[in-house]
C-alpha cells in the first residue's frame, strides 16, 4: 500500500523583495536593494525551520514577506491550508489574504516596541480576536484569559498595561496575541535576542511546550547559533539574500559545507579555550546588496575561492538527502563544523 505524503505546510520559490534606490530632485530610480535574492525552502507541518545569518543578510525581509507584512517583489509562497487545499499568498485578494492571517501570525524582535503602551493586556491579546469577528467582549475576556495562562501569566493581568511588566513577560504577552486566533505557523523573528540569557531559556522552553499543545510550525529568525541548534530541526543559512546552506541542525552543525557557514560556526562561544584558535576570521566587507559581486556572492571573503567563484553563481544543489548549498566546491572542501 502506497502512502501518499502531504506536500509542506509553508513553500516559498525563488522569493525576492527588491528596494529601489531614489535620487534626484525628481527621485528616480537609479538601482535597486537586493534584499532578499531568489530564495528557495519549505517548512513541513509541525517542524521547526532555523533562518540564520548576519545582521542585513534579509532574514527579516524574508520573514515579513511570507506573512505579507510587505509585499515580495517576486517569487512564489504556497501555504497549505487547515482543509487541505494549497493557495499561492501572492494571487490573493485582500479579503482572502485576511482569511489567511488566521493561519500564520508573527512574534516580533522588540517586546518593548511591539507593544502598544497606551493598551491594556485584554485589548492587546483580544485585538486580533475582535478583527476577526469575536464581538463579545465577555467571549474575549475568556479567550484572553486562557491565553494568558498558556504562557505563564495569570489571566488578573489583562486589566494592566505593558509597563508593568518585565521584558520577558511582555514577550509572552507577545505570544499570547500571535496563539489568539490558533494559527497553524509561527514565523517567530529572533523572539528572544532583546532578553537575557536566563530569560531566553524560558522563553524557548515556553515556545517547545506550546509547538507541542498546539502543533504549530516555526520559522524562527536568528542570529544566535546556540539558539537556533537547541529549538531548530532544521537551519537555512543566509548571506547578502541568498540561501547558502540548508541541512538538518546536526548535520549542518558537525559537517558544514558552505565556507560562510563553517566561519558562522568558528564564532559560535565554547568553554574550551583550546577552541579558540579555530576561529575562522573572514577578511574584508559584507557584499553591497544594491551592488553585489559577480558570481558567489561570499568570494571576496572566502578563503577557498577560485576562480569560477567570481564569474559563475554557484547553483543550489543537494549534496546528500535533504542538505542543500551553493557552493562551486562543496563536494571537495573538508570544513570543520562544532560537536
Amino acid at each position: 500500500m502506497s502512502v501518499v505524503s502531504r506536500p509542506p505546510l509553508l513553500r516559498v520559490a525563488a522569493l525576492q523583495k527588491l528596494f529601489p534606490i531614489r535620487k534626484g530632485f525628481l527621485r528616480r530610480t537609479v538601482g535597486h536593494v537586493r534584499a532578499v535574492d531568489g530564495v528557495d525552502f519549505h517548512i513541513d507541518e509541525g517542524e521547526t525551520l532555523g533562518l540564520v545569518g548576519e545582521s542585513g543578510c534579509g532574514k527579516t525581509t524574508t520573514a515579513r514577506c511570507i506573512v505579507r507584512a510587505i509585499e515580495p517583489t517576486g517569487g512564489e509562497i504556497f501555504m497549505r491550508l487547515s482543509g487541505g487545499s494549497v493557495v499561492e499568498m501572492g494571487g490573493l485578494r485582500p479579503s482572502a489574504l485576511r482569511a489567511l492571517r488566521r493561519e500564520m501570525q508573527m512574534i516580533f524582535q522588540d517586546p518593548f516596541t511591539s507593544l502598544n503602551p497606551r493598551m491594556t493586556l485584554l485589548d492587546l491579546v483580544g485585538e486580533p480576536l475582535l478583527v476577526h469577528g469575536m464581538k463579545s467582549r465577555r467571549e474575549r475576556e475568556e479567550r484572553v484569559a486562557e491565553l494568558l495562562r498558556h504562557v505563564g501569566l495569570r489571566p488578573e493581568y489583562m486589566r494592566r498595561f505593558p509597563h508593568a511588566f518585565s521584558g520577558g513577560e511582555r514577550q509572552r504577552i507577545g505570544i499570547a496575541r500571535a496563539l489568539a486566533l490558533q494559527p497553524r505557523l509561527v514565523v517567530a523573528d529572533e523572539p528572544v535576542s532583546a532578553l537575557d540569557v536566563s530569560v531566553q531559556a524560558q522563553i524557548l522552553n515556553l515556545l517547545f511546550d506550546l509547538q507541542a499543545e498546539f502543533r504549530l510550525t516555526y520559522l524562527f529568525v536568528a542570529h544566535d547559533l546556540s539558539v537556533v541548534r537547541y529549538i531548530s530541526n532544521r537551519v537555512a543559512v543566509m548571506y547578502v539574500g541568498r540561501l547558502v546552506e540548508l541541512a538538518e541542525t546536526e548535520e549542518l552543525f558537525t559537517t558544514p559545507k558552505h565556507p560562510y557557514t563553517a566561519a558562522l560556526l568558528s564564532a559560535v562561544p565554547e568553554p574550551d579555550p583550546r577552541t579558540r584558535s579555530r576561529r575562522i576570521v573572514l577578511q574584508g566587507e559584507v557584499a553591497n546588496p544594491a551592488a553585489p559581486p559577480p558570481g558567489c556572492y561570499f568570494h571576496p571573503r572566502c578563503p577557498h575561492a577560485v576562480d569560477v567563484c567570481r564569474t559563475q553563481t554557484p547553483a543550489w544543489q543537494e549534496i546528500s538527502p535533504g542538505h542543500f548549498v551553493g557552493c562551486h566546491r562543496a563536494h571537495e572542501l573538508q570544513l570543520a563544523g562544532v560537536e
